[in-house]
């Protein structure tokens, strides 16, 4: 009873710090449903004109940079200034310091991840026949898909949520943070665990919608855009909820936590 209301608490002081610093938060997700937005218009351009298409695809990219710029940046803030609200070019400023080691981060998790989904794939292919290929379920069976790399998440999940806040809360190399790993217990993280889990969950939901490359209705854009902002707010809060709970074990030059 008493971790509940920890965990309860420690999601209500992350939702606080989000409301006071409400314009980088409508700034940060408004820029990932234009990224959603973004994606859908790329896939139309490519298919009338590779240069469009291309122009359009260094907007996508320049738009996933931006974004993880200003979470990274998100993250540092809150735990050396909490709801102290920033303008948009100092996050950018202080994004750029992280930007190679979360490339590198990203780099080595991404590969990864997809390698543990596609063994995932092989022994749900073994179990429940799929007459189709790992990425051709992005397609043919989306939940499948979705699933796949859902589970591949849940196994990876410490390194997941830990490795880069700690890069982000002591500014080292990434080498350094996998070291540091290991005086951290997601057991002592329950809120930030169950909120994972949620949005986890939530991620497998984007399988009953369209597919990005299809022809959507109105109703069904609108229904991406909500789900897309959803996520974005719950990703903020795990991006808060991250650096606070690895801010909170004061550990010494040496790595060692100091009791």
């Amino acid at each position: 009873m008493l971790d509940f209301l920890e965990s309860m608490s420690e999601i209500k002081e992350t939702i606080a710090i989000l409301k006071a610093r409400w314009p980088e938060v409508v700034l940060i997700i408004g820029l990932d449903v234009l990224m959603m937005l973004v994606n859908k218009l790329h896939l139309w351009l490519t298919g009338i004109g590779s240069f469009l298409g291309l122009i359009n695809l260094i907007c996508l990219i320049a738009l996933v940079v931006i974004i993880a710029l200003l979470i990274v940046a998100f993250q540092r803030t809150v735990y050396i200034g909490s709801r102290k609200r920033q303008t948009p070019l100092n996050l950018l400023l202080i994004g750029k310091h992280f930007l190679w080691r979360f490339m590198g981060f990203e780099l080595l998790f991404f590969p990864i991840c997809w390698v543990l989904a596609w063994i995932i794939f092989l022994v749900i292919n073994r179990i429940t026949p799929i007459d189709t290929s790992f990425l051709e379920t992005a397609k043919t069976v989306p939940f499948v898909y979705y699933l796949c790399f859902a589970i591949a998440a849940l196994i990876l999940i410490k390194p997941l949520l830990l490795v880069f806040p700690i890069v982000i809360v002591r500014d080292c190399r990434l080498l350094e943070s996998f070291k540091l790993l290991k005086h951290f217990r997601l057991f002592d993280a329950k809120g930030l665990v169950i909120l994972f889990l949620v949005f986890t969950a939530l991620t497998v939901m984007w399988a009953f919608l369209p597919s990005i490359e299809s022809e959507m209705t109105i109703t069904q854009l609108i229904l991406r855009v909500l789900l897309s902002v959803v996520q974005s707010f719950m990703g903020l809060m795990l991006a808060v909820m991250e650096v606070r709970f690895v801010g909170s074990l004061d550990l010494s030059n040496n790595g060692m936590p100091n009791r």
